[in-house]
């Protein structure tokens, strides 16, 4: 993991790196693009994020697919990040392996980004919709009538979306993280095919976070994707 932590702070710095391949694309094939990357490159856990015996890898995945504007991202988080640099060697923009990927050109960029707390919120939007319900708040978001409750059931998943990101990439804060849904609207999505609520529009954070990384469900598919707003 490339990583920077000062004691002082608990700032951290990770290395993010982001790969756009621009192809016609629709929002929807975030996962087949997953999935071609994984069949590739399946000896590399961190594409697939499966061990041995096909198991589930329960970590914060540091390799993310997302369609964004109809072009394909691949986002590398720390060892993600180092993965993607010596894979992206290899990379034939119009061929890999024994697949045909056809793409039009691509775009690397790699950057160090740190993790820590602000005085002021900062403003994000989620640029794929967030998948914040499991079974259980599913059931008690919609049997709820006052929008208060939704509301603050939205704010701490949000904020326990990010502790538990944070906790798998060995951040920590000495201070408290808040969020404010309020301008964030749901909709419907699917999942494995499966009907979802997602919830898309701005939000407000109190962690400086990287453009393109995913928070909540399945962010290895390229939801909850968020990027940086203006105030």
């Amino acid at each position: 993991m490339i990583a920077d932590v000062s004691d002082n702070d608990f700032t951290v710095s990770l290395s993010i790196c982001r790969l756009r391949l621009r192809r016609p694309l629709r929002a929807g094939e975030a996962p087949a693009i997953r999935g071609f990357f994984g069949r590739q490159f399946e000896d590399e856990v961190l594409m697939h994020n499966h061990g041995p015996n096909d198991q589930l890898v329960y970590q914060y995945p540091r390799v993310q697919f997302k369609v964004l504007d109809r072009h394909a991202y691949l986002v590398g988080i720390a060892e993600g990040s180092e993965l993607l640099q010596r894979l992206w060697m290899g990379f034939d923009s119009t061929t890999l392996g024994n697949e045909e990927l056809p793409v039009i050109d691509s775009q690397f960029s790699t950057n160090q980004h740190s993790f820590l707390l602000s005085d002021d919120p900062i403003r994000y939007r989620f640029a794929t919709p967030w998948l914040a319900l499991n079974q259980t708040n599913f059931r008690e978001y919609t049997q709820s009538r006052s929008q208060s409750f939704r509301l603050e059931k939205l704010n701490k998943t949000l904020v326990g979306n990010c502790l538990g990101m944070c906790k798998s990439l060995g951040i920590r804060f000495s201070g408290r993280i808040s969020a404010d849904c309020t301008d964030l609207s749901s909709i419907k999505t699917t999942l494995k095919g499966q009907g979802m609520i997602g919830f898309v529009g701005t939000f407000l954070l109190n962690v400086a976070l990287p453009d393109l990384i995913g928070l909540g469900k399945s962010v290895s598919r390229g939801f909850g994707s968020i990027e940086r707003r203006s105030p």
